[in-house]
């Protein structure tokens, strides 16, 4: 079982004091040092932009063996709305629907498979440490077959890249729905993510849906439970400020557990992103798993 956090350059965490003096400036030291503490990451700058080969080489080199990487798919993958300057100028002229601002609304199938190979290419440079590609649909797109086909696409165009799926809209997991997508997943060695968010009646708050759909990969990610700025926050840190209890992660330590028994590796991330929450928080799960 690996744990970790959803980036590990987040703004919050430079300011706030997880990081010592003499290594938050310096953005080959702040790897090095997480990876002293922690054994896995999600990389959500990919997410805004394409990393290149180079950069993706530099964290592999400061990573020891066995650290695991999880990459966010881009946000054209995903279906996000990109400001089409955010592309490599190559990509920039390919077909996409524009919104009212200008904004690629939706992406050509040329388009986004165009993303998914440039991201593909520059993830192979980790290696053994390459964990999955994060694919998280936008909270507006709701369960459907035309939906899940496009999905089930973007998880073929990925291999031999393992994927881990992530919707953020309660239709994919009504039984109808929740059904064929888990069957889907499975078929391609992809992995559920299950999540603990707040539990409130909002359609982008999700229940745990606890499923192993992949022998070699369990995922869970943990975005905080504050119910009063899930809906309301206008940034990252506004809506994941939340900090686990004691108790409150250590009622995730037998769901993760169970993970365990079905899959190879599980992977366990902190996405309550405000202030270093995430970073004290994910340390307080492994000393769980790994008392002294």
């Amino acid at each position: 079982m690996r744990v970790g956090t959803a980036s590990w350059t987040d703004p919050e965490f430079i300011k706030e004091g997880w990081y010592p003096d003499e290594v938050k400036n310096d953005s080959a030291a702040r790897l090095r040092y997480y990876a002293e503490h922690l054994d896995m990451v999600e990389v959500n700058a990919s997410f805004y932009a394409l990393p290149n080969i180079q950069t993706v080489e530099n964290w592999n080199r400061r990573t020891p063996e066995g650290f695991r990487f999880h990459v966010k798919a881009h946000r054209v993958v995903s279906g996000h709305p990109c400001d089409p300057g955010r592309l490599p100028a190559p990509l920039r002229g390919l077909p996409a629907t524009l919104d009212a601002r200008g904004r690629i609304r939706r992406p050509s199938r040329e388009l986004r498979d165009a993303v998914i190979d440039s991201l593909l290419e520059a993830a192979s440079s980790l290696g053994d440490k390459l964990g999955a590609i994060l694919l998280q649909l936008p909270p507006f797109v709701v369960a459907g077959d035309a939906q899940r086909r496009e999905v089930a696409r973007i998880i073929d165009r990925f291999a031999p890249a393992r994927v881990a799926f992530e919707p953020r809209h309660r239709s994919w997991i009504q039984p109808d729905q929740l059904a064929p997508t888990l069957e889907l997943l499975g078929e391609r060695d992809a992995a559920w993510v299950a999540v603990d968010a707040p539990d409130i009646e909002a359609a982008n708050a999700l229940p745990t849906v606890l499923e192993c759909t992949s022998p070699a990969l369990g995922y869970i990610r943990l975005h905080g439970r504050n119910k009063h700025t899930w809906k309301s926050g206008k940034s990252v840190a506004e809506k994941y400020d939340y900090a686990y209890s004691q108790e409150e992660i250590a009622g995730w330590l037998d769901p993760a557990l169970e993970l365990a028994r079905q899959a190879q590796e599980v992977a366990v991330v902190f996405n309550n992103n405000a202030k270093d929450y995430a970073l004290r928080n994910a340390q307080q799960f492994r000393d769980l798993l790994r008392p002294d």
